[in-house]
């Protein structure tokens, strides 16, 4: 999955270096507008007519790293239990060499990919549910809720933008609205974070249309109805985390909203799409909701009478297709999957 810039052990952007020519050459301006047709891209936890907050990149693929993590550590674990149990109390065998090898070179691999699966769990177990961002529209300052749980605030105009790329294992390239802070001598990359994160299936294209969505907002003088339109008419879902954990339901229609369009890739890929769900469900319950500090909800006051107020509360009904198809194929896959390792238990691989 695509896990760039997450900044657990340090796997994170590359800063303390100048710009590139590439970053240069796609720079997106505050002041410049997109022509694409606007996209969110699910990202949205709340809008008002001061602020718009949103989620971070990794959100929407959170669960991954979860079970996949528990099925390497649980698999190498138990490599590494029968290994001590053969060396030890296993019948006498003729084969103490295989055993001795078993014991100096396969155990360390065993316990080494247990530390590896326990590491990914951890990217995302016991930490925070999401890292938000808030951009104010009223100061033009942006807050950018860090991993290590502090906080950045920059001037939004003070931000180098331009489109992020990374590399992922699934889709070989994938691309962010990437957000520079430099040095005072504007060449120097001190800081990154993205912006925004089109999904797995996202192109650079991708990024023009979350431009779109999003300048406006920060920029033209009916941004702030263009926005509220935008997200009550054509998104009708911000994300539910606004002080609070997602249920379990979002976390089924979060995981398949990337594929909402394939219900029959849904179900053909429910053994992986449904681990994730479970594993999504595990990390955002043992995470933490962030929470800004004092200084930036002060700045966040809303005007009583805002008639642009959007929260998840505001949210159209989760219909069949976003919930209870995919909740179908989550049961069918993890079945499927229990089946699997019941059957190479007992029988054999």
């Amino acid at each position: 999955m695509d896990y760039a810039g997450l900044d657990y052990r340090n796997i994170r952007f590359p800063v303390d270096r100048p710009l590139t020519e590439a970053e240069r050459a796609a720079r997106y301006h505050q002041k410049t507008p997109s022509n694409a047709p606007p996209m969110d891209f699910l990202s949205v936890i709340k809008c008002n007519s001061s602020y718009i907050e949103l989620v971070d990149r990794w959100y929407s693929i959170k669960g991954f790293n979860t079970w996949f993590g528990m099925f390497v550590s649980g698999l190498s674990l138990v490599g590494a239990c029968i290994i001590v149990w053969a060396f030890f109390w296993a019948p006498v065998t003729d084969e103490r060499e295989a055993l001795w090898f078993m014991m100096i070179v396969l155990l360390p691999i065993s316990l080494g990919l247990v530390w590896c699966g326990w590491w990914l769990i951890r990217t995302e177990c016991g930490r925070w549910t999401h890292y938000p961002m808030r951009l104010n529209r009223k100061t033009r300052q942006v807050h950018f809720f860090r991993q290590n749980g502090t906080v950045l605030t920059v001037p939004w105009d003070d931000l180098f933008l331009t489109l992020g790329e990374a590399k992922s294992p699934i889709t070989s390239n994938t691309y962010d609205l990437r957000a520079h802070v430099l040095d005072a001598d504007g060449e120097t990359v001190r800081e990154s974070f993205s912006l925004g994160y089109p999904s797995l299936l996202g192109n650079a294209e991708s990024i023009d249309k979350f431009w779109a969505f999003l300048q406006p907002y920060m920029e033209a003088e009916d941004g702030v109805e263009r926005t509220w339109h935008h997200l009550k008419e054509q998104t009708g879902y911000l994300v539910p985390v606004d002080g609070r954990k997602e249920g379990w339901r979002w976390s089924i229609v979060q995981n398949y909203a990337w594929s909402a369009h394939w219900p029959w890739l849904q179900f053909i890929a429910s053994p992986v799409l449904g681990l994730n769900a479970v594993g999504r469900m595990l990390a955002m319950w043992t995470s933490k909701v962030p929470e800004w500090p004092a200084e930036v909800e002060q700045e966040s006051q809303l005007d009583a009478d805002d008639p642009y107020v959007l929260t998840w509360r505001d949210n159209d009904t989760i219909g069949w297709w976003e919930l209870y198809w995919p909740l179908i194929c989550t049961v069918v896959g993890v079945g499927a999957f229990m089946g699997v390792i019941g059957w190479i238990i007992v029988f054999g691989p």
